[in-house]
């Protein structure tokens, strides 16, 4: 039985931080609803300006984001974080094809399917090479169970 002087926490590995970079405030905010719910330690910008200030601000893990915005576009995104040596994992998401061939960057068309949007984080953090350099992080290979 716990009290609320000891709470009662199962140790688990730290869990991988996600950056969502969107400017449909719905769509921001369901994105990071389901990342949470799969254990996902999340943060989000409103566009690729804002998701610079908070990759340089917090650690970021893999930065999940829209192509089409405005001030700075997805794609833009990860050039920029590719020329600044940010090897930071990307995944575009549009319902529009786009271009982008940049090592470590993926990319989905919306509408996205939860279940391979989840695969694919989930493959892109396996092979990030941010995730397995120390930090702790090897152990971990997959999302959460959805546990709601």
């Amino acid at each position: 039985m716990t009290t609320p002087a000891e709470p009662h926490t199962t140790p688990h590995p730290v869990m991988p931080t996600v950056l969502v970079v969107e400017d449909e405030p719905v769509i921001r905010e369901l994105m990071a609803i389901l990342l949470e719910e799969e254990g996902y330690a999340v943060h989000q910008a409103v566009d690729g300006l804002e998701a610079l200030e908070t990759v340089d601000q917090h650690p970021v893990d893999l930065v999940l984001s829209d192509v089409k915005m405005p001030r700075l576009d997805g794609a833009s995104l990860a050039r920029l974080l590719r020329e600044r040596g940010d090897p930071i994992p990307v995944v575009l998401m549009s319902a529009v094809y786009a271009e982008v061939d940049l090592p470590g960057v993926r990319f989905l068309r919306k509408p996205v399917n939860c279940e391979h949007l989840l695969d694919i984080i989930a493959a892109a953090l396996r092979e990030s090479s941010r995730f397995t350099q120390g930090g702790g992080r090897d152990d971990w290979a997959s999302p959460a169970p959805f546990a709601g």
